[in-house]
């Protein structure tokens, strides 16, 4: 028994002589050198164990990790189908010819504004200068003409790689979906510059 009481008085003094060195303010109260002690366990204990649990993968974290790239993955997806789309149908014309009045809805009012503009520039009349979208080549094969490759590059970029009558040509789409649809907030076309 004396020597557990030995013990615990060294404990204590050690207590007292590490509370100090981190305060750096001399303790007088015995109580007072335990409690600031203890307290200073207390957050290294707490600190350390939670440094380490955030280190660590949780079910919970992994799941909203999957969860967050299925969702990318998925919006990524419908973004390339959309400009698929748009360049098979409505600047190709390759599927089929389509009214490119049944997709303005996913196209900014800016977008909008520039491809009518252009267009009455060059027609008499209203309708959307598509063709901003190409490379601006006049003369070629028509079965020439195809998007080659779509890339994701990342703040909701997306450049569109194509052959617009056998020439090579992109253009750089900032598209995102907004209520389950695609929208198109800005365009770069890289034949055009």
């Amino acid at each position: 028994m004396p020597e557990q009481r030995i013990r615990l008085l060294f404990v204590c003094q050690v207590e007292e002589e590490a509370a100090e060195r981190l305060c750096r303010v001399p303790v007088k109260n015995d109580v007072m050198k335990r409690i600031i002690f203890s307290v200073f366990i207390l957050y290294a204990y707490v600190g350390f164990s939670s440094c380490d649990g955030l280190l660590q993968k949780t079910p919970f974290k992994k799941s909203m990790e999957e969860t967050t790239e299925s969702v990318s993955v998925n919006e990524q997806n419908q973004v390339n189908a959309f400009l698929q789309e748009l360049y098979d149908k409505y600047v190709f014309w390759s599927d089929r010819v389509g009214n490119f009045e049944d997709v303005v809805e996913h196209f900014s009012p800016e977008i909008l504004t520039k491809l009518r503009k252009a267009y009455e520039y060059e027609y008499d009349g209203s309708g959307y200068a598509v063709w901003l979208f190409r490379t601006g080549a006049q003369d070629g094969l028509e079965d020439k003409s195809k998007v080659t490759s779509i890339s994701t590059e990342g703040d909701d970029w997306y450049t569109v790689f194509f052959s617009d009558m056998g020439l090579k040509g992109s253009c750089r789409f900032h598209a995102k979906l907004v209520d389950g649809k695609v929208f198109v907030s800005e365009f770069e076309n890289g034949s055009m510059k």
